[in-house]
């Protein structure tokens, strides 16, 4: 049965009752035993109480019970409405950081896009996995035998043709044909440029009338922005004060040098004798061969012969100027209206050949030293393919010269001169001459080039003592540049080293004194042949030097890596070679009962860097949990917690590629054993939190899942204060 009650009149009541009986303990002396019938009466009144309700109708009952249901139903929306507006957040949160992503990827995009339009001047960049490259510059088919061969004498056309546009741009500038009353005259210079790209275009195409009406835009700007670049390089050989100089101002440069040109045709006759001056100047006794063959000039023939030799010396840049312009100029309009006009060049071929012949074998300092001076002196017609050739040797890639098909456009002497120089540089500079690369390279070489080569195939590797003197000086580089250590520390640490112990005693202890005497301040990679088995030595030897000396940093790391791969050793196996160095490191740093000896790479490494020179850690515990108050939200460490124990100060600390102290402890800190199911853990207090905002109440070390308490906190519970430690749970017991 439900019923009513009626609050008032039980409240009324229950006052007067209660008043009553107030009355009755005030004046209880003057009441006597009339006190009992006021006490009675005070029961009564409260005994009518249970007479103050009613019975509920059924459907008053039914009301009720909707009320209640309706109160729980707006609970439930009410914190279903919290939950839906947290979920809001979140959801919130997660947008702003995908839109963060997006703009991200976006920007990347963007400067992806950036770099794809920039390197469309160059070939195409060699694709490491997949196919060879295919130049920007070649055409969309590419050309038949006969087509490239038809090509290649319209090239050699072209070289006739520039020259003779040389010869005649300096006749008109003896003329003065471009200065009208001492002003330059700008539409006669244009008159004279539309001239020479209307010819270089009958070359290849004799049926064009209006060139640049035929000429696809894309090609013209890409043509116009490698002139410039082309033009930058010419200017960029000038004397200083020259090519900063306004136009009019380079012109009478240029003039004064025409002119000096031409005095230097006038004695040309001559010009053997000056020769021979030069030579017995240079050879025979070793004075300045320009005032020699000057003087010897004045007196043996005339001062107007001298004059022309010296103006000749000193104006060969502005020369070359012009020179320069008309080959751009000619270069670009070929390459619009020729086809892939800069790759049909014995030097780009020399250069190309040059990558195919290092991509063949080890890379040494040595070899890329001397590959690239000789492409930053080869005469290449853009400069976007010197870049272009730069790239593919730091990345020992080839530049793929059999996409050129070389046989078709180029002369059998100039084969054989490309042939020529690549046998004196492989014979010079290369290292690791194994019989089989040797003689697979000279195979395709010949087949690319239709020429017989005449090849050592003898090894000319340096020898195994010098290898490891090389290797020894390598690894004291790396202490003195790296580590910042002393020659003094050299012996000290290269004393344990594999490497040294690869030579007898007496040639040690002469290397380590020469290090000291002569110490290598800068890191440099050792020339070791990459066959060998010194480099696993000498790069063990590396690992263990970078673990055992600080700093340890995760960019040293990434230069190792780069060692590795200069040697042809995966950077993989380095890591993992730095990481076994770490874990055996740290296990000799750590005391005899530690609980445990074995940590992974990064652990190892920022447990070292908080050990002190001579230190011993006591324990190192992972996988611990904060505890955090009510309402606040826990800090993430990805890489997990670790507690140091070291003398007598606790150290908790995150690893990975940035390690980071965040609490530090003493013997103060109280610990506690706190029980679970099956094992009890280690929850401690106290100590100085490092964090921001709010700091955790204490963090929980779980026990191992093969220990006990007692025994695995042994060195733990022997530092800080701790309660007398808890009987082993029956699984403990069991494990024990």
């Amino acid at each position: 049965m439900h019923h009513r009650w009626h609050p008032v009149p039980i409240v009324l009541v229950s006052a007067g009752a209660l008043a009553v009986w107030t009355v009755a303990i005030v004046h209880r002396a003057s009441l006597g035993w009339w006190q009992l019938v006021l006490d009675a009466a005070g029961l009564i009144a409260l005994a009518a109480v249970f007479w103050f309700r009613r019975q509920l109708s059924q459907t008053e009952v039914e009301l009720e019970t909707l009320r209640k249901r309706l109160e729980q139903d707006e609970l439930k929306i009410a914190n279903d409405r919290a939950q839906v507006e947290e979920l809001r957040r979140i959801v919130e949160q997660d947008l702003q950081q995908q839109a963060a992503k997006v703009e991200r990827r976006e920007q990347a995009l963007a400067d992806r896009l950036v770099a794809y339009h920039e390197w469309m001047e160059f070939p195409q960049p060699v694709e490491l996995a997949g196919a060879g490259p295919q130049s920007s510059g070649q055409m969309s088919a590419l050309p038949s035998d006969e087509e490239l061969a038809t090509l290649a004498r319209k090239d050699r056309q072209l070289n006739a043709l520039l020259k003779a546009e040389t010869s005649l741009l300096y006749a008109n500038i003896l003329e003065n044909k471009y200065s009208v009353e001492g002003k330059l005259q700008a539409t006669i210079i244009r008159d004279d440029v539309y001239a020479l790209v209307h010819k270089v275009v009958r070359i290849y195409q004799p049926e064009v009338d209006q060139p640049l009406l035929a000429a696809s835009m894309a090609r013209v700007v890409r043509g116009v922005s490698r002139a410039s670049l082309q033009v930058l390089v010419v200017l960029d050989e000038l004397p200083l004060n020259v090519k900063d100089a306004s136009l009019s101002t380079l012109y009478g440069y240029v003039r004064n040098a025409v002119n000096a040109w031409q005095m230097y045709k006038t004695s040309e006759p001559y010009w053997p004798y000056v020769n021979a001056a030069w030579y017995l100047g240079r050879f025979a006794l070793g004075a300045n061969p320009l005032a020699l063959g000057a003087w010897w000039f004045v007196g043996s023939l005339s001062q107007r012969g001298a004059k022309a030799v010296v103006t000749h010396l000193v104006n060969r840049q502005a020369l070359a100027l012009l020179s320069n312009l008309v080959r751009v100029i000619g270069y670009e309009v070929a390459g619009i209206y020729g086809g892939d006009f800069r790759h049909r060049d014995p030097n780009w071929i020399y250069a190309a050949e040059l990558t195919e012949l290092l991509a063949q074998f080890p890379l040494s300092r040595d070899s890329l030293s001397h590959a690239l001076r000789e492409v930053g002196a080869l005469e290449l017609r853009s400069e976007y393919d010197r870049i272009f050739l730069y790239r593919c040797l730091a990345s020992h890639k080839s530049a793929r010269p059999q996409q050129y098909r070389a046989t078709q456009f180029l002369k059998a002497d100039e084969r054989h001169a490309i042939a020529s120089r690549l046998e004196k540089f492989l014979t010079a500079f290369v290292h690791g001459k194994a019989a089989d690369r040797v003689q697979k390279w000279k195979q395709a070489a010949e087949d690319r080039l239709s020429v017989k080569m005449t090849v050592a195939l003898s090894p000319t590797a340096a020898s195994v003592h010098e290898q490891v003197a090389d290797g020894i000086r390598s690894l004291a580089s790396f202490l003195i540049a790296t580590k910042q250590l002393e020659p003094g520390d050299l012996r000290q640490h290269l004393g344990t080293s594999r490497l040294l112990a690869e030579l007898a005693e007496a040639d040690r202890e002469k290397l380590l004194a020469g290090l000291e005497e002569n110490p290598p301040f800068f890191f440099e990679h050792p020339d070791l042949d990459p066959d060998g088995d010194l480099v696993g030595v000498y790069l063990d030897d590396l690992a263990a030097l970078h673990a055992r000396v600080t700093p340890r940093d995760a960019q040293t790391e990434e230069a190792l890596g780069d060692v590795a791969a200069y040697l042809r050793r995966e950077p993989k196996a380095m890591q993992a070679m730095l990481e076994k160095q770490y874990a055996a490191n740290l296990a000799e740093r750590m005391v005899g009962d530690a609980p445990s000896r074995k940590f992974s790479g990064p652990v190892a490494r920022a447990a070292l860097d908080l050990l002190e020179p001579g230190e011993q850690a006591r324990f190192l515990y992972g996988g611990i949990a904060l505890d955090w108050p009510d309402g606040v939200k826990p800090a993430e460490f990805p890489a997990g917690l670790w507690l140091l124990g070291v003398g007598q100060r606790l150290v908790l600390f995150t690893a990975g590629d940035q390690p980071k102290v965040v609490w530090r402890g003493n013997t103060s800190v109280h610990a506690e054993p706190t029980r679970h199911l099956l094992l009890t853990s280690c929850r401690l207090t106290g100590g100085t939190w490092l964090t921001d905002g709010q700091s955790p109440l204490a963090m929980r070390i779980p026990t191992g899942l093969v220990s006990t308490y007692t025994a695995f906190f042994r060195p733990l519970l022997a530092m800080v204060a701790s309660p007398a430690s808890p009987s082993p749970s029956p699984a403990e017991a069991a494990a024990e």
